[in-house]
């Protein structure tokens, strides 16, 4: 995500300077030499001489870079994010006293795939970002937004929890349920080549990385209690329908399926 970003912002035609921070020596270099970034640094550098920090990490690593270096920002500068929950580091930063530099954010883009050999500068064109401001919007807030409309991506404002909330319906419920529908097609013994195209599309998540979702899911858990028993629900509804021969049923709910796809975007 954050190589992407990079990438993004290199493309403009005034590109601002960018310096970057990451724990694999063999990364930054491939980013240098690529021309991708101006220079790296340490992240108590970074946070001390940049405008504008931007924390490209799982959520718990940009909440311990935010505590960890929150003494160093310099006056007048700015942070975000780009992690997909939103209430644990929005808490973070106005408990260090953040609530005027700092801007949550989360651009809804990407795929299962990670790392900076895969980045690419349009990934966030027509994406949203998600936006969470401490304070609900202001200065900071704008500045942000303007970094992510130059690289095509639309953002808008949302409350922290009204985001977690969203998130764990339209992100990690569908990521759940590719993960254990692959577990279950593993245990039967089916591999992934044996998939029709809508199998393949239906599972493509579960290849996600582990670690990653480990945290995520386990950071949003309480919010993800209901969509999960609804899940739950009709998959057991669908189970007694099936097992009861009830065709009317079956239909229902294959039906308001369909009338969902339906629905205009």
């Amino acid at each position: 995500m954050g190589g992407s970003l990079a990438r993004a912002l290199r493309r403009l035609s005034s590109p601002p300077r960018i310096v970057a921070h990451d724990t694999d020596a063999r990364t930054l270099a491939r980013a240098r030499d690529d021309g991708v970034i101006d220079a790296a640094a340490g992240a108590a550098e970074i946070f001390s001489v940049c405008d504008l920090v931007v924390l490209a990490t799982p959520v718990r690593s940009a909440v311990e870079l935010l505590r960890s270096h929150a003494g160093d920002l310099g006056t007048g500068a700015t942070v975000t994010d780009l992690g997909s929950v939103k209430r644990p580091i929005v808490e973070a930063a106005r408990a260090l006293g953040l609530a005027d530099s700092f801007v949550g954010g989360h651009p809804v883009a990407g795929d299962h795939r990670g790392g900076f050999e895969v980045a690419r500068a349009s990934l966030y064109d027509g994406a949203c970002v998600w936006l969470t401001p401490l304070d609900g919007g202001g200065e900071k807030a704008d500045e942000v937004g303007t970094l992510w409309r130059a690289v095509g991506a639309r953002p808008a404002l949302i409350d922290a929890e009204a985001h977690d909330n969203l998130m764990a319906w339209v992100s990690h419920l569908p990521q759940i349920t590719a993960s254990a529908l692959g577990r279950v097609l593993g245990g039967a013994g089916i591999e992934r080549s044996m998939l029709g195209p809508g199998g393949r599309d239906t599972t493509r998540l579960a290849a996600s990385p582990t670690a990653l979702w480990t945290e995520i899911l386990l950071d949003n858990a309480d919010l993800l209690e209901r969509p999960m028993a609804e899940l739950i629900d009709t998959l057991g509804a669908l189970a007694t329908a099936l097992r009861e021969r009830d065709a009317k049923t079956i239909g229902a709910l294959l039906s308001d399926a369909v009338h969902w796809t339906e629905k205009p975007e």
